[in-house]
């Protein structure tokens, strides 16, 4: 694949929270998120020569059917609910939110950034805000 890319290519791979906090019964999860970061920062150093790109989108939680479909049936909404209990901004994001984190990424208005995991989590990796100081969705 890399043949095939110019100078200028972007490449954003997709981590998680989960890499950067962990989660019970999401072992294997995290480290292959958290191997994936690495990659991402090695693989930086590798391309700069070539012209290319590369960062991590690190999304926290989305309202997906992946996300929601961790829950028995009928109990989607509890999870996203006690998902955004965790996050500062008192929700949990949009995919359209996550993917205009990645398009900023591929874009030209990202050029002189690579190398780097950008957090699209509400402030939930960095920010440890208490519960009751979270804003209202």
């Amino acid at each position: 694949m890399l043949a095939l890319l110019n100078p200028g290519a972007s490449i954003v791979l997709t981590g998680s929270t989960v890499a950067h906090g962990g989660a019970p019964a999401f072992s294997l999860y995290a480290a292959t998120k958290a191997a994936i970061g690495s990659f991402g920062r090695t693989w930086a150093t590798e391309l700069i020569p070539r012209g290319i790109r590369v960062n991590t989108v690190v999304p926290g939680p989305i309202e997906t059917p992946g996300l929601t479909g961790l829950a028995p049936a009928g109990y989607g909404q509890q999870l996203l609910d006690g998902e955004a209990a965790k996050v500062p901004m008192g929700r949990v994001g949009r995919a359209d939110e996550l993917a205009a984190a990645v398009l900023f990424l591929a874009s030209d208005q990202s050029t002189f950034i690579t190398g780097t995991e950008l957090f699209v989590d509400g402030g939930q990796t960095d920010l440890k805000v208490p519960s009751q100081l979270a804003v209202a969705p």
